[in-house]
């Protein structure tokens, strides 16, 4: 199973040659076995030159004879001489591409773990909830509460509590006292849930009337993780509630990257925590200052770094200011500010080259 350990493993992960990174969209709904092995075939051809052999080879095995067919991604990293190999399938979607360079590329995966990773659904009816706690897509665990039973029957008929011999008849006070109660423990449940997993979102799903009177009685840190609501019936399955999660979290994603563009804007304009433009970012990336890395989606360029201590520049550097290291061209500065955001414990967004403008790339910073 992928998670934000396995990130911020990868993250770590550097090798004297070529690391072969693979991304492949198995989308059984889109594709099938031999539309996507052949993808994989035409995409290893074109970069044949810069790929050992023996690392070809064993993703081909592993996609034949490994490989159970399993998700919507699938995402390889191989470096066979240094004995590098990870290989991980995913619940959701990737965009096939292969690329070599002496660290993993994981800009793509950074992008889904901030899209998918570690969010909480909670689905609530009058008598208690059901829980579920996601992974990228993939489901961690699962379990519910339920409180007393509550019949709603129409004024002056009254209701009954299931246990009690022979029923009550309850009065429409009583029925609230009875839901506000049950309302309050599966609050109680859900933090507990909460607390074990610490869920980076929340949403909640069931009727709107309970939704919108659960979360009078949330506690307060739990109510700041809900970011959405889902239009989904309180019986529905783990397929359902799965797919409307990962749909209803696209579109929040979307509305919430034009927000942080426009805050790194604001804060770069005015001299603020906000850097803007490559040059900048890597200053303040080799000082650990970076809260939020935001790239444009598919920015690479070339840049130099540090043998000794992994300074980046866009500037040809004889010696290293702070080391004294050699430094040495690599292709791809963007994907190592990246990786070196992952490992001091930064976040990245993945934005849409339009919401960028002419940066593309920019920080917000922790001071």
């Amino acid at each position: 199973m992928f998670d934000e350990r396995a990130l911020k493993e990868l993250a770590s992960v550097e090798a004297e040659g070529p690391i072969l990174s693979v991304y492949l969209n198995v989308d059984s709904t889109q594709r099938n076995s031999e539309e996507y092995k052949l993808e994989l075939r035409e995409l290893l051809k074109c970069k044949a030159d810069g790929i050992d052999n023996e690392d070809i080879e064993a993703v081909k095995r592993y996609l034949e004879y490994d490989y159970d067919g399993s998700g919507r991604g699938l995402v390889i990293f191989s470096r066979q001489a240094e004995g590098i190999w990870y290989a991980y399938s995913l619940a959701v979607p990737v965009c096939s591409g292969v690329t070599v360079a002496r660290r993993p590329y994981i800009s793509p995966l950074v992008e889904r773990d901030g899209l998918y990773g570690r969010y909480a659904v909670a689905l609530v009816d009058r008598q208690g909830g059901k829980f579920h706690f996601f992974d990228m897509g993939e489901l961690v665990d699962q379990r519910g509460f339920v409180g007393e039973d509550v019949h709603h029957t129409r004024r002056g008929r009254g209701s009954s509590v299931h246990g009690m011999r022979g029923g009550s008849q309850l009065s429409g006070r009583r029925e609230a006292e009875l839901v506000n109660r049950n309302l309050k423990e599966t609050a109680v449940a859900l933090t507990e849930f909460c607390q074990e997993h610490l869920p980076r979102r929340l949403l909640l799903g069931g009727a709107e009337p309970t939704v919108a009177k659960f979360r009078e009685v949330l506690p307060a840190p739990v109510n700041e993780l809900v970011v959405g609501s889902l239009g989904v019936d309180f019986e529905a399955g783990e397929v359902e509630v799965r797919e409307q999660s990962l749909a209803l979290l696209r579109e929040l994603e979307q509305e919430r990257h034009e927000k942080v563009v426009e805050a790194l804007m604001t804060s770069a304009a005015k001299g603020l925590n906000g850097v803007v433009g490559l040059d900048q970012t890597l200053s303040v990336a080799n000082e650990g200052r970076v809260q939020v890395l935001l790239v444009e989606r598919d920015y690479h360029q070339s840049g130099y770094q540090c043998t000794g201590c992994g300074y980046l520049t866009t500037q040809r550097l004889n010696r290293c200011i702070f080391c004294g290291g050699e430094f040495t061209e690599i292709p791809d500065a963007v994907e190592a500010a990246v990786t070196q955001v992952v490992e001091k414990g930064g976040t990245v967004e993945v934005v849409d080259e339009e919401r960028m403008e002419d940066t593309r790339i920019g920080a917000l910073l922790r001071y």
